[in-house]
């Protein structure tokens, strides 16, 4: 196993070490649109896809075409240079309650 690369303190896992094709994020929708998220059953499969907001690349998640909301998690940087370097991944609903809604995003394969 290498060392890291960086300086400083800390330990344990950094996220840029996660290969793209490896990269999975459990985490919850972020800005949810009520009228979007409404039609989502567990199962569901959006789109994950970056978008310029404000002059600022972010990453979305569509729903037939709309989008549903986004993405704060400690992983989305990570998830932002994936996309960027075209590894596409896809999200999976896993729960729905209200306006909460929980996603599994994980590479598609063979991309």
């Amino acid at each position: 196993m290498t060392g890291s690369s960086g300086s400083g303190y800390g330990g344990g896992f950094r996220d840029t070490a996660v290969a793209c094709d490896a990269l999975v994020i459990e985490t919850q929708i972020s800005s949810p649109k009520a009228d979007v998220i409404k039609d989502l059953v567990r199962g569901a499969i959006l789109n994950v896809a970056l978008a310029q907001v404000g002059g600022v690349s972010t990453v979305v998640l569509t729903h037939q075409g709309q989008v549903a909301g986004g993405i704060a998690d400690p992983s989305v940087q990570r998830l932002r240079e994936c996309l960027a370097q075209g590894t596409q991944y896809s999200a999976t609903v896993r729960t729905v309650n209200g306006g909460l809604v929980t996603v599994r995003i994980a590479p598609v394969p063979g991309t």
